[in-house]
């Protein structure tokens, strides 16, 4: 019998922990749902759900190292230097103009779909512009889910990696991966 001198107190930690619990399933799932959000969004070519996917500011800044990094290594020391200080003094980066077209919806899409014209290209001056017609993309091909840190995921699509990072609000493309094979001298 219990004694009534000593107040009942109500148990929570079973309770608290099957919340706990929840929000930690709940978070672990989310990334692999707003992946698969985003490529309906791009199945279903809905631009303004993809642009609300889409962290532009960062994949364009990856991008732009990814690319500039690729091609000055082929460069010599002099001639890395010139393009540097090209880069520094020219008011509009030829490098931005280069990739305006692909931070779109659409140029991403396209990107996603067919990176091969970006590495295959041998120079700045030859990557390819954007042709806007995009091949479907095989999204059996998409492996290999997994967080890399406590607010990013990655997701493995044949030759490129899709970084995503969570915002509060949900799971944005962060960057992509390219892997750029070594420019050649």
């Amino acid at each position: 019998m219990p004694d009534p001198s000593s107040p009942v107190r109500p148990r929570y930690g079973g309770k608290l922990i099957a919340i706990l619990v929840g929000v930690l399933l709940f978070y672990a799932a989310s990334p692999y749902y707003s992946v698969w959000r985003f490529g309906e969004a791009i199945r279903a070519h809905d631009m303004p759900a993809l642009t609300a996917r889409i962290d532009f500011e960062s994949v364009r800044g990856s991008l732009k190292r990814q690319i500039r990094d690729h091609f000055l290594g082929a460069l010599s020391q002099k001639q890395k230097e010139r393009l540097t200080e090209f880069f520094r003094t020219s008011v509009n980066d030829p490098l931005d103009q280069i990739l305006d077209a692909y931070i779109t919806p659409e140029g991403i899409s396209a990107l996603i779909s067919n990176p091969g014209p970006i590495k295959n290209a041998s120079s700045i001056s030859s990557l390819p512009s954007l042709g806007l017609s995009t091949k479907q993309i095989d999204w059996s091909k998409f492996r290999n889910g997994y967080f890399t840190g406590a607010g990013d995921f990655v997701v493995n699509h044949e030759e490129i990696k899709l970084r995503f990072r969570c915002t509060g609000t949900g799971w944005k493309l962060h960057a992509l991966d390219l892997y750029l094979p070594a420019a050649k001298k």
